[in-house]
């Protein structure tokens, strides 16, 4: 299963700076400015993990499509 691959992954040194981008704005500005509320603890939790499965995804995605273009 694909999914069991994320547990091991990091994110890859040319993706750090989106990822942290990403997750501030997930995590703290849409949430408030947007809709006006804070997440719980378990709320936040739930949501890094998310995240972090999506944006493993994205990575995952994004690589076969560059390698398929060389």
């Amino acid at each position: 299963m694909i999914l069991w691959n994320w547990f091991w992954w990091t994110i890859p040194i040319r993706y750090i700076k989106t990822y942290f981008i990403m997750l501030t704005l997930i995590l703290f500005i849409l949430p408030f400015y947007f809709f006006g509320f804070h997440y719980t603890k378990l709320g936040f939790l739930i949501n890094v993990i998310w995240y972090d499965i999506v944006f493993y995804g994205w990575v995952k995605v994004r690589e076969q499509i560059e390698g398929d273009l060389e």
